[in-house]
């Protein structure tokens, strides 16, 4: 009985410490036995990035003629801060190790051009820093911008001092704020023609001042969008280009012309030639962004583009006319399906991908259709394992083979949109990635030769 008992005392003391010495950021690998059976491949310690030797082609990245699907990291950082770029650089072998292959950077406006006027007042030294270190370490550089004031980017107050009129005009005649996704700031006009102007000087000077050989791929700016909270945009900027667009289509029916008093009436709102105007000119918006990188680095480059297809109550408010608005994407290679999950319903964002696909076929267009945010670390932080290995299957099966996406890839335990633990653990979304590499590529070449 004795015996039993300090049996039982030392048990309970092992336990007791066992459980006292748990790192709370290292997360309990799930028992996926089905994955598991496949082993992650080794590291190649010296991965070829000859960028002679990059093409993306039939919806895939070649490299040297061979087909690699691209575990891309997004890690938001402001790329005109020393500090921040040597963060990155640190972490790339830890990346590697990981086995993601390109990284993305998203070069925000306000952090390199002060007065927004399209001039960067920045140094580049610190962007070109991390773009070598990415390429020597056998990896893929990206590079993005954010040029929009919708969803945390925001223009400087030198612009709005110069162009108060810049700012956009909902139907009731009041100026916007972004307020849908809680910064408050002011929301430009896409039509303003000076803003417009700046931003893609800011595009190539940005351009000019790297080595852009080195960047497999360039994205325009982030979810592109009027706003889904708010009717978007009614000041004089938005109607001179409506007049114009008008007269160079030969429109002149009563009733897709735009009013001249507050408030803007539904029957206008909803306006089929109106939403057109809508989806044909942010098409250009983005167009433009891409044609500005090309400018500097050539016909060739690669852009990518974000089509964010959300609720379909507010699709209309967003981009206007979905098909419109994807047909009048000339420039992209790569189109990044945002929603590509519907969190609400717990299922596909189909009609997303079924537009995407639609546009794609009946265009002829080579364009590699991916996601964007794969995952991110909020999300997706609170389902279960089964639950994010279906989205991520959704994705091959709807035809993604270029690569998946996932942001923000950075040790930030008390982040929740960051994907990794301080200690570089995988949070919850990321482990179904990390831990089973290998059997996600086999995955991949086991539904491609399905099809």
């Amino acid at each position: 009985m004795k015996a039993k008992f300090v049996m039982l005392i030392f048990l309970a003391i092992h336990l007791f410490s066992c459980n006292e010495n748990i790192d709370p950021d290292t997360p309990v690998k799930p028992k996926l036995t089905a994955m598991d059976s496949i082993p992650n491949p080794p590291i190649d310690p010296n991965p070829i990035v000859d960028y002679t030797k990059w093409e993306i082609k039939n919806g895939k990245f070649y490299l040297d003629g061979k087909w690699k699907f691209l575990k891309i990291a997004k890690p938001l950082y402001d790329y005109a801060n020393s500090d921040d770029v040597y963060k990155l650089v640190g972490s790339l072998e830890m990346l590697k190790k990981k086995y993601y292959n390109a990284i993305e950077m998203t070069c925000y406006w306000k952090f390199f051009d002060t007065d927004a006027d399209g001039i960067i007042d920045k140094s580049l030294e610190p962007l070109n820093y991390v773009i070598n270190a990415i390429y020597n370490k056998g990896m893929y550089p990206c590079l993005g911008v954010e040029m929009a004031a919708v969803g945390g980017s925001n223009l400087v107050e030198p612009f709005w001092d110069r162009y108060p009129e810049a700012q956009a005009i909902d139907d009731k005649g009041n100026l916007v704020y972004d307020t849908e996704y809680g910064f408050n700031s002011k929301v430009v006009s896409l039509f303003h023609p000076e803003y417009n102007e700046a931003l893609r000087l800011f595009i190539q000077n940005l351009a000019k001042g790297i080595d852009t050989k080195k960047i497999l791929y360039f994205e325009t700016s982030v979810e592109p969008q009027y706003m889904g909270k708010y009717n978007l945009d009614y000041s004089i900027s938005a109607k001179n280009e409506y007049e114009k667009w008008r007269a160079a289509n030969n429109i002149t029916d009563e009733a897709s012309k735009m009013p001249t008093t507050f408030p803007i009436p539904e029957t206008f709102i909803k306006n089929p030639t109106w939403n057109k105007f809508r989806a044909q000119y942010l098409a250009t918006w983005v167009n433009g962004e891409a044609e500005a990188y090309r400018s500097v680095a050539g016909s060739s480059a690669y852009v990518a583009v974000d089509y964010l297809d959300a609720t379909e109550s507010t699709q209309m408010n967003r981009v206007g006319d979905p098909i419109e608005f994807l047909t009048h994407l000339t420039s992209p290679n790569i189109i990044q399906v945002n929603w590509h999950w519907n969190l609400a319903t717990q299922s596909p964002n189909q009609k997303a991908y079924d537009r995407v696909w639609q546009v794609k076929n009946s265009t002829q267009r080579d364009w590699a259709i991916t996601e964007h945010m794969t995952f991110n670390g909020s999300d997706y932080r609170s389902f279960s394992d089964q639950y994010l290995i279906n989205i991520l299957n959704n994705t091959l099966n709807q035809g993604t083979r270029f690569g998946w996406e996932f942001v923000n890839v950075i040790n930030r335990s008390t982040d929740e949109f960051c994907v990794y633990y301080n200690n570089w653990s995988p949070k919850r979304p990321i482990n179904v990635v990390d831990n089973y590499w290998g059997y996600w590529l086999h995955q991949v070449k086991t539904i491609e030769e399905s099809k």
